[in-house]
Protein backbone atom coordinates (compact mmCIF):
# COMPACT_ATOMS: atom_id res chain seq x y z
CA UNK A 1 0.00 0.00 0.00
CA UNK A 2 1.13 3.84 -0.21
CA UNK A 3 1.40 5.53 2.57
CA UNK A 4 2.22 9.05 3.06
CA UNK A 5 5.02 10.39 4.39
CA UNK A 6 7.84 8.06 2.65
CA UNK A 7 9.66 5.33 4.00
CA UNK A 8 9.10 4.91 7.72
CA UNK A 9 10.17 2.78 10.64
CA UNK A 10 9.18 1.91 14.36
CA UNK A 11 11.10 0.42 17.02
CA UNK A 12 9.48 -1.16 19.16
CA UNK A 13 10.01 -3.13 22.87
CA UNK A 14 7.66 -6.11 24.58
CA UNK A 15 8.35 -4.96 28.39
CA UNK A 16 7.48 -7.86 29.84
CA UNK A 17 8.53 -10.62 32.49
CA UNK A 18 10.66 -12.95 31.67
CA UNK A 19 9.69 -16.29 30.10
CA UNK A 20 7.19 -16.61 32.84
CA UNK A 21 9.60 -17.16 35.58
CA UNK A 22 8.78 -16.47 39.15
CA UNK A 23 10.34 -15.16 42.09
CA UNK A 24 11.85 -11.40 42.74
CA UNK A 25 15.15 -12.21 40.94
CA UNK A 26 13.96 -13.66 37.79
CA UNK A 27 10.85 -12.20 37.18
CA UNK A 28 12.30 -9.53 35.82
CA UNK A 29 16.05 -9.37 35.78
CA UNK A 30 15.98 -8.09 32.88
CA UNK A 31 14.71 -4.80 33.89
CA UNK A 32 17.99 -4.15 35.33
CA UNK A 33 19.68 -3.39 32.32
CA UNK A 34 16.99 -0.81 31.42
CA UNK A 35 19.06 1.86 31.56
CA UNK A 36 21.36 0.62 29.53
CA UNK A 37 19.07 0.03 26.95
CA UNK A 38 17.34 3.62 27.46
CA UNK A 39 20.88 5.08 26.76
CA UNK A 40 21.75 2.80 23.69
CA UNK A 41 17.96 4.54 22.28
CA UNK A 42 19.85 8.12 23.58
CA UNK A 43 22.70 7.47 21.53
CA UNK A 44 20.64 6.68 18.49
CA UNK A 45 18.16 9.65 18.76
CA UNK A 46 14.66 6.78 18.39
CA UNK A 47 11.51 7.49 19.09
CA UNK A 48 10.12 4.07 21.04
CA UNK A 49 6.83 2.66 20.72
CA UNK A 50 6.42 0.17 23.75
CA UNK A 51 3.96 -2.47 24.25
CA UNK A 52 3.60 -3.29 27.97
CA UNK A 53 1.84 -6.44 29.59
CA UNK A 54 -0.55 -5.38 32.34
CA UNK A 55 1.00 -7.16 35.31
CA UNK A 56 4.13 -5.34 34.38
CA UNK A 57 2.18 -2.11 34.78
CA UNK A 58 0.76 -2.79 38.44
CA UNK A 59 3.87 -4.59 39.34
CA UNK A 60 6.74 -2.59 37.76
CA UNK A 61 5.33 1.58 37.13
CA UNK A 62 8.87 1.81 38.31
CA UNK A 63 10.13 1.18 34.51
CA UNK A 64 7.47 2.68 33.11
CA UNK A 65 8.52 5.86 34.47
CA UNK A 66 11.97 5.57 33.80
CA UNK A 67 11.45 5.56 30.19
CA UNK A 68 8.74 8.33 30.08
CA UNK A 69 11.00 10.20 31.56
CA UNK A 70 14.26 10.02 29.53
CA UNK A 71 12.83 8.70 25.94
CA UNK A 72 10.23 10.14 23.43
CA UNK A 73 7.80 7.06 24.07
CA UNK A 74 4.68 6.02 23.54
CA UNK A 75 2.73 2.91 25.43
CA UNK A 76 0.23 0.83 23.87
CA UNK A 77 -0.91 -3.03 25.61
CA UNK A 78 0.61 -6.40 25.77
CA UNK A 79 -1.96 -8.35 26.87
CA UNK A 80 -2.41 -8.62 30.59
CA UNK A 81 -0.91 -11.87 31.57
CA UNK A 82 1.73 -12.47 28.88
CA UNK A 83 0.71 -16.25 29.15
CA UNK A 84 2.72 -18.73 27.37
CA UNK A 85 0.82 -21.52 27.09
CA UNK A 86 -1.79 -20.38 24.93
CA UNK A 87 -4.80 -21.08 27.20
CA UNK A 88 -5.23 -17.88 28.31
CA UNK A 89 -8.85 -16.25 26.78
CA UNK A 90 -7.83 -13.72 24.45
CA UNK A 91 -10.96 -12.02 25.31
CA UNK A 92 -9.99 -11.97 29.44
CA UNK A 93 -6.66 -10.69 28.62
CA UNK A 94 -7.56 -7.84 26.53
CA UNK A 95 -10.11 -6.93 29.24
CA UNK A 96 -8.25 -7.56 32.21
CA UNK A 97 -5.23 -5.47 30.92
CA UNK A 98 -7.12 -2.92 29.45
CA UNK A 99 -8.12 -2.26 33.06
CA UNK A 100 -4.36 -2.30 34.41
CA UNK A 101 -3.74 0.01 31.53
CA UNK A 102 -6.21 2.68 32.04
CA UNK A 103 -5.96 2.62 35.80
CA UNK A 104 -2.50 3.24 35.72
CA UNK A 105 -2.27 6.12 32.24
CA UNK A 106 -5.84 7.40 32.63
CA UNK A 107 -6.54 6.95 28.99
CA UNK A 108 -7.61 3.48 26.35
CA UNK A 109 -4.80 2.05 24.78
CA UNK A 110 -4.87 2.57 20.80
CA UNK A 111 -2.50 -0.38 20.10
CA UNK A 112 -2.59 -4.15 21.02
CA UNK A 113 -0.10 -7.04 20.27
CA UNK A 114 -1.21 -10.10 21.78
CA UNK A 115 1.55 -12.69 23.14
CA UNK A 116 3.85 -14.41 20.74
CA UNK A 117 2.11 -12.71 18.11
CA UNK A 118 -0.62 -15.46 18.33
CA UNK A 119 -4.16 -13.26 17.22
CA UNK A 120 -7.00 -14.89 14.72
CA UNK A 121 -9.85 -13.68 13.16
CA UNK A 122 -12.41 -13.80 16.65
CA UNK A 123 -9.39 -11.96 18.48
CA UNK A 124 -9.13 -8.99 15.81
CA UNK A 125 -13.26 -8.21 16.11
CA UNK A 126 -12.38 -8.25 20.00
CA UNK A 127 -9.81 -5.58 19.86
CA UNK A 128 -12.02 -3.55 17.18
CA UNK A 129 -14.94 -4.11 19.65
CA UNK A 130 -12.99 -2.79 22.29
CA UNK A 131 -12.02 0.05 20.79
CA UNK A 132 -8.35 -0.58 19.61
CA UNK A 133 -7.08 1.48 16.37
CA UNK A 134 -4.29 -1.06 15.22
CA UNK A 135 -2.85 -4.50 16.69
CA UNK A 136 0.61 -5.32 15.67
CA UNK A 137 0.22 -8.85 16.98
CA UNK A 138 1.06 -10.60 13.51
CA UNK A 139 4.25 -12.13 12.58
CA UNK A 140 3.93 -12.67 8.90
CA UNK A 141 5.78 -15.79 8.48
CA UNK A 142 5.83 -19.22 10.39
CA UNK A 143 6.80 -20.29 14.04
CA UNK A 144 6.42 -24.17 14.33
CA UNK A 145 3.78 -24.94 17.17
CA UNK A 146 2.94 -21.25 17.70
CA UNK A 147 1.41 -19.45 14.38
CA UNK A 148 1.37 -20.18 10.17
CA UNK A 149 0.94 -16.37 8.55
CA UNK A 150 2.84 -17.57 5.60
CA UNK A 151 -0.29 -15.96 3.68
CA UNK A 152 -0.60 -13.10 5.73
CA UNK A 153 0.25 -9.56 4.12
CA UNK A 154 3.93 -8.19 4.99
CA UNK A 155 2.77 -4.29 5.18
CA UNK A 156 0.24 -2.54 6.91
CA UNK A 157 -3.64 -3.64 5.97
CA UNK A 158 -7.01 -3.64 6.94
CA UNK A 159 -8.29 -7.50 7.77
CA UNK A 160 -11.06 -8.84 6.26
CA UNK A 161 -12.67 -8.72 9.51
CA UNK A 162 -11.90 -5.27 11.01
CA UNK A 163 -14.18 -2.01 9.83
CA UNK A 164 -11.79 0.39 10.96
CA UNK A 165 -8.85 -1.97 12.74
CA UNK A 166 -5.65 -1.90 11.14
CA UNK A 167 -2.77 -4.25 11.43
CA UNK A 168 0.49 -3.33 11.36
CA UNK A 169 2.37 -6.29 11.21
CA UNK A 170 6.00 -6.71 12.69
CA UNK A 171 8.67 -6.29 9.57
CA UNK A 172 10.06 -9.22 7.53
CA UNK A 173 12.55 -9.87 5.16
CA UNK A 174 10.81 -9.92 2.01
CA UNK A 175 10.99 -13.48 0.33
CA UNK A 176 12.69 -15.18 2.83
CA UNK A 177 10.27 -14.00 5.49
CA UNK A 178 12.52 -13.75 8.35
CA UNK A 179 11.55 -12.00 11.51
CA UNK A 180 12.90 -7.87 11.64
CA UNK A 181 13.54 -8.40 15.27
CA UNK A 182 16.55 -8.18 17.47
CA UNK A 183 15.97 -11.60 18.90
CA UNK A 184 16.32 -12.95 15.12
CA UNK A 185 19.03 -10.15 14.15
CA UNK A 186 21.61 -10.74 16.72
CA UNK A 187 21.50 -14.90 16.41
CA UNK A 188 21.53 -14.81 12.91
CA UNK A 189 23.73 -12.03 12.41
CA UNK A 190 25.65 -11.78 8.83
CA UNK A 191 23.39 -13.44 6.64
CA UNK A 192 20.22 -11.25 8.47
CA UNK A 193 22.74 -7.98 8.22
CA UNK A 194 23.53 -8.83 4.18
CA UNK A 195 19.87 -9.58 3.62
CA UNK A 196 18.80 -5.72 4.71
CA UNK A 197 21.86 -4.23 2.85
CA UNK A 198 20.60 -6.11 0.01
CA UNK A 199 16.60 -7.08 -0.27
CA UNK A 200 14.52 -4.38 -0.90
CA UNK A 201 12.32 -3.72 2.28
CA UNK A 202 8.72 -2.57 2.22
CA UNK A 203 8.05 0.62 3.07
CA UNK A 204 6.66 0.12 6.46
CA UNK A 205 9.35 -1.48 9.14
CA UNK A 206 8.35 -2.53 12.66
CA UNK A 207 11.14 -3.94 14.52
CA UNK A 208 10.84 -5.69 17.31
CA UNK A 209 12.98 -5.52 20.51
CA UNK A 210 12.92 -7.35 24.46
CA UNK A 211 15.32 -6.77 27.02
CA UNK A 212 16.36 -10.21 27.31
CA UNK A 213 17.44 -9.99 23.16
CA UNK A 214 20.17 -7.16 24.72
CA UNK A 215 21.17 -8.28 27.98
CA UNK A 216 22.39 -11.78 29.42
CA UNK A 217 21.30 -12.37 33.17
CA UNK A 218 20.40 -15.57 35.50
CA UNK A 219 16.89 -15.66 34.19
CA UNK A 220 18.55 -17.08 30.86
CA UNK A 221 20.07 -19.58 32.81
CA UNK A 222 16.96 -21.38 33.63
CA UNK A 223 15.96 -21.75 29.91
CA UNK A 224 15.64 -25.25 28.52
CA UNK A 225 17.58 -26.05 25.25
CA UNK A 226 17.06 -24.94 22.05
CA UNK A 227 15.56 -21.74 23.82
CA UNK A 228 18.81 -20.94 25.97
CA UNK A 229 21.06 -21.34 22.44
CA UNK A 230 18.70 -18.88 20.73
CA UNK A 231 18.66 -15.99 23.26
CA UNK A 232 22.18 -16.37 24.74
CA UNK A 233 23.59 -16.68 20.76
CA UNK A 234 25.80 -13.74 19.87
CA UNK A 235 24.37 -11.60 22.79
CA UNK A 236 27.42 -10.16 23.80
CA UNK A 237 27.18 -8.29 19.69
CA UNK A 238 23.79 -7.12 20.25
CA UNK A 239 24.50 -3.36 21.06
CA UNK A 240 26.64 -3.71 17.80
CA UNK A 241 24.03 -5.76 15.64
CA UNK A 242 21.32 -3.24 16.50
CA UNK A 243 23.28 0.04 15.64
CA UNK A 244 23.80 -1.57 12.11
CA UNK A 245 20.39 -2.45 11.81
CA UNK A 246 20.06 1.46 12.93
CA UNK A 247 22.46 2.60 10.20
CA UNK A 248 21.30 0.66 7.47
CA UNK A 249 17.56 1.54 7.59
CA UNK A 250 19.12 5.35 7.82
CA UNK A 251 20.97 4.84 4.76
CA UNK A 252 18.18 3.07 2.91
CA UNK A 253 15.49 6.72 3.63
CA UNK A 254 13.83 5.32 6.75
CA UNK A 255 12.70 7.90 9.35
CA UNK A 256 12.01 6.83 12.81
CA UNK A 257 8.90 7.44 14.28
CA UNK A 258 6.36 6.11 16.41
CA UNK A 259 3.38 3.22 15.88
CA UNK A 260 0.19 5.77 16.25
CA UNK A 261 2.06 8.14 13.13
CA UNK A 262 2.47 5.28 11.09
CA UNK A 263 -1.19 4.52 12.03
CA UNK A 264 -1.76 7.83 11.03
CA UNK A 265 -0.43 7.85 7.84
CA UNK A 266 -2.49 4.12 7.06
CA UNK A 267 -4.97 6.28 7.65
CA UNK A 268 -4.51 9.24 6.15
CA UNK A 269 -7.67 10.57 3.55
CA UNK A 270 -9.29 6.81 3.87
CA UNK A 271 -12.13 6.39 6.27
Amino acid sequence: MTIAGGRQACITLDLENNWELEGPKLKYATFEHLDEYIELLESLDLPLSVFVVGQTVEERPDAIEQLRERLDVEFHLHSYSHDLSGTASLEDEVRKGKRAFESYFGRSPQGYRSTQGRIDRAGLRTLESEGFLFDSSVFPTYRPGVYNNLDAPIEPYRPPEAQSLFEIPVGVVPGLRIPLSQGYIKAMEGPLLAALRHVPLKDVVVFNTHLQDFFHTRAHDQLDQPKRFFYERNIENAERVFRRVVETLRRDGFSFMKMTDVYERCTDGKD
